[in-house]
């Protein structure tokens, strides 16, 4: 499956294509209107070449004349330059994106780099649709409210969540496997799905997938779930291991990722004590070891 990172990628390798494109167009533009200066440069290339031949010869005699040669022709060229009022850099374009300057990454305020939505948003939706994402588009990182719901004198239970899975994102000392667990319509989903966009945001491979899906992937989807960076499963019930097939798939996933290190959240409105007590018990025996948000 395609990542952000591949998407980035994508886009800057057609960039480089254009302002290849580009710079040659400026450079000749300016050549035809000062052909001195093609003159310049073009002695400027003989000599280099002279160097490097002499360097594959190991002839060091005529390197003195050719750095000097090479000093005067740079000295000479500069002075042109500022003459006629010509950009040093005349054969590079602007960047066709002034926030990030075509690098796909902007600075967030909190020092983190992000996906530069400028002009990334596209391929950001490509990905989020690709990544699971795709009924929850109004589910977006400004909207998010962290104070949504408390549990009491646990303190902010959405708060603690978010900073936990931030923790996996960043790789800190703790458990691979996380459960996120609490009653129905109090916010998992959303949680979930806000983590995975800003998972991707951040440039990581995530996906967001219900526990009753798993049976349905193909052994090349197993093989991509095994390899992301984080992934969400989420609506996770006891109930869903009684098929053999997505309880095979979720044990072979699990396996996978915690041998690899890889972080993975599971969500669920049944107790930790219910799901390790009726999970299938390759599932099971996992969760018992599960962290908890």
């Amino acid at each position: 499956m395609k990542t952000i990172n591949d998407a980035i990628n994508e886009r800057l390798s057609r960039l480089r294509n254009l302002k290849e494109m580009e710079s040659e167009r400026r450079v000749e533009s300016v050549y035809r209107r000062f052909p001195e200066l093609r003159k310049i440069d073009r002695d400027l290339i003989d000599v280099r070449t002279s160097r490097m031949i002499c360097s594959i010869e190991n002839d060091s005699e005529p390197l003195p004349a050719l750095n000097k040669r090479e000093e005067d022709l740079r000295a000479q060229r500069e002075q042109f330059l500022k003459d006629n009022n010509i950009p040093v850099n005349f054969s590079e374009p602007a960047p066709s994106c002034a926030k990030c300057g075509d690098t796909g990454f902007v600075k967030a305020k909190d020092g983190r780099n992000v996906v530069c939505t400028a002009c990334m948003q596209g391929a950001l939706d490509e990905v989020f649709t690709a990544s699971g994402l795709k009924d929850y588009s109004t589910y977006t990182l400004k909207s998010f409210d962290l104070n949504y719901y408390d549990k009491g004198s646990t303190g902010n239970a959405r708060r603690k969540a978010f900073m936990g899975i931030r923790g996996l994102m960043e790789g800190k000392d703790m458990k691979k496997l996380q459960l996120l667990t609490g009653p129905v319509q109090s916010g998992k989903t959303y949680l979930a799905v806000i983590c995975c966009k800003y998972a991707i945001m951040q440039g990581l491979s995530s996906c967001y997938i219900k526990a009753d899906k798993l049976g349905e992937l193909g052994n090349s989807e197993i093989e991509e779930f095994k390899s992301y960076d984080i992934i969400f499963i989420d609506d996770y019930s006891a109930e869903v291991t009684k098929l053999y097939r997505t309880a095979t798939a979720l044990h072979n996933i699990l396996e996978a990722r915690l041998a690899a290190g890889r972080a993975t959240v599971i969500i669920s409105s049944s107790s930790i004590e219910i799901l390790v007590a009726d999970s299938d018990e390759r599932v099971a025996g996992k969760l018992r070891l599960a962290g908890t948000l």
